[in-house]
Formats: structure tokens, sequence, C-alpha cells
């Protein structure tokens, strides 16, 4: 005991504080070269500016293709926007840096540590790439091989939605796989760029997604316009050339660019992701709202694994403890979601009627409420004699 004295025990957890907010962090792979004591392929990097990024070798002379697309990064996301990168040799396909069993996406993604939230995957065109379905050969096995990846590491609680270049589109969209058959919820493919070149415009849409919130839409017209003069898909077309097809292309859930009568500049068409219309994660949107609210509920209950829980008369979780854990977990998620206007509501449900005693086991159901969009507007517009009230 020593001697007399008065000892304070100070509470760690009596203000309620929120954990960290989770932004969408891009994590980019990319073509490129080995810059000796700067960087090297299958190395990974964490930069906040496009000063930065030269500073480890990518640049326009020593890594021209990276440079383009951390570039177009920064151009939009400004400075100090946090970009993970790892660059490729020029004959890894996509799918292999996709791969879950391989050692690049997947090492970015651990180096990251779990802070990559949307993940750039783009391969430079060479001409002798194969291609099918009026596009790069090896699109469908990367969409494959990145939705795998991207299920393993949720499991980790290290969830991410991948965006992938659509190389060497042929321009006729009638060829193009249609991507609302299958699966790949947390895969998208972007078809556009602003150059005309061979791939997508991968740099850009990341900063794009990096600067607004999770429920925010990639194609949001109050945004503003993502390119102010020229945007073509990747056969080298202006998208204008297709414009008769911009609906068929939606509905086989490619990302291109769009423009809009009397409003300068292109937008992005939409945010599908790869799956069939009647999953809730048909969008990246959605997508990055339910990551959001799953990690921030996570960061509340993984306080309490293997703690005690007291029990009522009944073996049953006691009343006390149940309300306790509820509004710790929805006070952490109403507040870095609803009251930002990222959802409309969360509700944590807890059943008393659990025997924890004999299974050791709980169950919490969480459901979240997310906000809705105005994607359609009907207007019924005519003459009329007589304004009604």
């Amino acid at each position: 005991m020593g001697l007399p004295k008065i000892t304070f025990l100070i509470a760690t957890a009596g203000l309620g504080l929120l954990t960290a907010d989770i932004q969408k962090v891009p994590g980019l792979v990319i073509t490129g070269n080995t810059v000796a004591e700067k960087i090297a392929i299958g190395e990974s990097k964490q930069i906040f500016s496009l000063e930065q990024a030269q500073e480890f070798g990518i640049t326009q002379t020593e890594n021209p293709f990276a440079f383009k697309h951390v570039k177009a990064f920064y151009d939009y996301a400004g400075t100090n926007a946090e970009l993970w990168i790892m660059l490729t040799s020029d004959a890894t396909k996509v799918s292999a840096m996709a791969d879950k069993n391989g050692t690049i996406a997947k090492k970015l993604l651990n180096d990251a540590g779990g802070r990559i939230r949307v993940l750039g995957l783009i391969k430079e065109f060479e001409d002798d790439d194969n291609s099918a379905n009026g596009l790069d050969a090896d699109l469908d096995v990367a969409a494959v091989n990145l939705q795998a990846l991207g299920e393993e590491f949720t499991t980790k609680y290290f969830p991410f939605r991948g965006v992938v270049s659509g190389n060497n589109f042929s321009g006729n969209v009638q060829n193009l796989k249609d991507y609302a058959t299958t699966e790949h919820n947390r895969v998208s493919v972007l078809l556009a760029n602003t150059d005309g070149a061979k791939e997508a415009s991968i740099g850009l849409a990341l900063g794009r997604l990096a600067s607004t919130p999770v429920q925010r839409k990639l194609h949001r017209v109050k945004d503003g316009a993502v390119e102010n003069f020229n945007a073509y898909f990747t056969n080298g077309e202006k998208v204008e050339s297709l414009s008769a097809s911009w609906d068929a292309l939606a509905d086989k859930n490619y990302i291109f660019m769009r423009n809009f009568v009397g409003r300068a500049g292109f937008y992005f068409s939409s945010d599908p992701t790869l799956t069939k219309e009647t999953d809730d994660f048909k969008t990246l949107s959605n997508g990055f709202v339910m990551d959001k609210a799953m990690i921030l509920a996570y960061n509340v209950l993984v306080e309490n694994l293997a703690d005690e829980v007291p029990v009522a008369e009944d073996g049953n979780i006691h009343p006390a403890i149940i309300k306790s854990w509820q509004s710790a977990v929805e006070s952490n998620i109403n507040g870095n979601m609803t009251n930002q206007g990222e959802i409309s509501a969360c509700k944590c449900f807890i059943d008393e009627n659990q025997n924890v005693l004999q299974t050791g086991a709980m169950t919490v159901e969480l459901q979240v409420l997310p906000v809705g969009y105005s994607e359609y507007i009907t207007v019924k517009i005519g003459f009329t004699a007589q304004i009604n009230a």
C-alpha cells in the first residue's frame, strides 16, 4: 500500500468521443520504371503532392505514364491529398496486379495498413496486347481477381472498391461484355479519358473520388465538370461520337464521360459496379457508405471483444449492456455519417435473448438507411389556361 495518499483514477472514455473519420484514401497500381535510389517496381509509396511524387522519380522524363496520372490526380484533388502508389513492369497485366495470391495490389493494401478505400489499376497499352469483347482481353480476369481481392480484404476489416482502366476500346458497343449480368460489386470499369489515349483517366477518377464524401456520386453535376474541353473513349474517338449509344453503355455498367446541352465541360456518366440491377452495391457510392459504416461499427465493438458481459438471472445479456453497446455504435456512426449527410439514419439492435453463457457469441444487427439520389428527373410541362393553386 505504501504511504497514505490520494490517488486519482482518470477515466478515458467519459466524453464519448468519436473514432477517426474514414476517408476515401486512394491507391494506384500503374505501369512504371525503377528509378535508382528513388523508387523500385513493387515498392509502396505514400505521397501527398505531385512534388513529392517527382522526388520519388515519378517525373515526365523518368516515368511519364505514371506522372501523367498522378498529375491528373493532384490537379483535381489538390496538394496534401493522400495517395498510395506502386509501379509495375510494362509486362504486368492488370489481372496479375489484382491477384489475391500475388504481391502487387495485395502488398500495397497491406503496406497502407487498411487506409486505402478505392484502388485504381491501370496498365500502359502496348500494341501487342490482346483484345476480346471490344476491350483488352485481360479485363474480364482482372475484374474477377479484383473482386476476390476486395472480398478477402473486407474480412480483414480493410474494405475497398476498385476502378480498372478499360484499355483499347474497339468503338463497338455491341461487342462489349454486359457486366450487368455479373457479380463483381466491388469493381468498376472506366472507358474514357481526356487526351485520346488507349487507357482511361484513372488518376482523374481517383482525384474526384478522393475529393468527395463517401455518399457522393462520381457524376454529381453540382460538383462541376471534370474536363473543360475534350473527352474521349479509349479508342481515341470523342465521346460525342457515340452519344446515341450512351444509354447502352450505361446499361452494361461502364463508366465514361458525357456532356449536357447548355452546360460547358464533361462529366462522368455514372458510378456503376459490375453487378446486377438488384444488388444493393450496384454503385460505388453505396459501397463506400457501407464500408465506412462497417469500419465505424468495428472500431466501437472491437473494444468489447472478449470482455465480460453481465447477464440477467435468465442467463441472457443484461439490458444495461445492450443499451450501452447500442448507444456507442449509433453515436459513432451518427456523429461521423448521419450528421454529415452521408446517410439518413442508423439503428443498432441487439437481441437480449442471447445466451452468452453457453455460446460465448453475440449477434449485433446494424441497419443503415442511405440517402436517396435524384438520378432521373421527369418534368411534365405544357401550356395551361389557368394556374392551379
